[in-house]
């Protein structure tokens, strides 16, 4: 398969997706605080503590009502469903087994929970309410376990544990988008790998003491396509040029869409007068035929290495032949280097 022909799963239409709506930490605090108690629940009842299933349920009622309160009011409630949160865990400690419990395990875990979805200054508010679990723990068996500061010392790890995981997962850095590399409708390589292999090429060229030249094509009066047709229909346009101009490539030549109307080619061991016979001839058949059910032309622009050394200036030679007449100059912005660029 040629390079200039590789297919890639991404977004490169040019439309600008709307942002994104930052989330409620209210509602993501209230959605955990449900499937939290849920899953303290049916661990409860899986290890036989049937009482202390009782808190779990009034835990999954309360997250279901702090769901409707985010939605409603957003944070009007303030902390106070959190301090909840550390009083129903600390019941269902007590009811099964204490500071000896399985379900200590829930500790870190709420924690985590709690302050991942939270701003950092919120972080102190929500963590001081553990101290409502030690005091309902304390309540149910004075002893914590039979060590009281072995008791209080794993009960702080645990919270300890939480309060690091959440550290973490904040730092953790997002998952930057990476610029789409090859364009959906035509298949050619977009304008941000130009460079790359634009330069490459020239150093193969120095090296070989062989020619490279540069062909831009630019799609006359495709704003009044894309008015006519709409976005859809214009791409479809687009993709009928494509094919055309993929028909005349060898298997060394590489194909570049560097704005919704304007392609670049790059053209291995061709002189200027070759590249300059494939821009006819290129531009020839996409004219000579109905496109996407409209007549299109191409202008066209060629430059030639060593001729011309400097990837800008080669750039710009081709640019500055396929650019629109005078009049309409200054309605075709920005030019094709910035395109480049991006």
């Amino acid at each position: 398969m040629r390079s200039h022909h590789a297919r890639h799963d991404s977004d490169d239409t040019g439309v600008s997706r709307p942002p994104r709506r930052r989330r409620d930490p209210a509602l993501l605090r209230g959605r955990f605080r449900t499937l939290f108690f849920l899953l303290l629940g049916v661990s409860a009842l899986l290890l036989g503590q049937r009482v202390a299933v009782a808190p779990c349920l009034l835990g999954v009622l309360l997250g279901l009502y702090s769901v409707s309160v985010a939605r409603g009011r957003g944070t009007d409630s303030g902390h106070t469903l959190e301090v909840a949160d550390w009083l129903l865990l600390g019941c269902t400690l007590a009811f099964s087994g204490g500071a000896e419990s399985w379900l200590l395990g829930f500790v870190p875990l709420l924690a985590l929970g709690q302050l991942a979805g939270s701003p950092r200054r919120e972080w102190p508010y929500l963590l001081a309410p553990t101290l409502l679990l030690l005091i309902v723990l304390a309540i149910a068996d004075p002893s914590l376990g039979g060590s009281r500061a072995g008791g209080v010392a794993k009960l702080v790890v645990l919270v300890v544990g939480g309060w690091v995981a959440a550290t973490r997962l904040r730092r953790a850095p997002a998952p930057r988008r990476r610029p789409a590399r090859v364009d959906d409708t035509t298949g050619f390589h977009t304008g941000e790998r130009l460079p790359e292999l634009l330069e490459a090429g020239m150093a193969s060229a120095l090296a070989e003491h062989r020619p490279l030249s540069i062909v831009c094509l630019r799609l006359e009066h495709f704003g009044d396509c894309r008015d006519f047709l709409g976005s859809q229909g214009s791409e479809q346009l687009v993709k009928g040029v494509a094919r055309r101009i993929e028909r005349r490539l060898g298997a060394d030549d590489k194909a570049f869409r560097v704005r919704a109307d304007s392609f670049v080619l790059v053209l291995p061991g061709r002189s200027l007068a070759e590249a300059r016979k494939l821009a006819e001839g290129t531009s020839h058949d996409v004219s000579t035929s109905l496109i996407a059910g409209r007549r299109q032309t191409l202008a066209a622009g060629a430059a030639s290495f060593p001729t011309v050394r400097r990837l800008e200036d080669l750039l710009a030679v081709a640019r500055d032949e396929a650019a629109p007449v005078a009049a309409e100059r200054q309605v075709v912005q920005p030019s094709l280097p910035l395109a480049v660029a991006q």
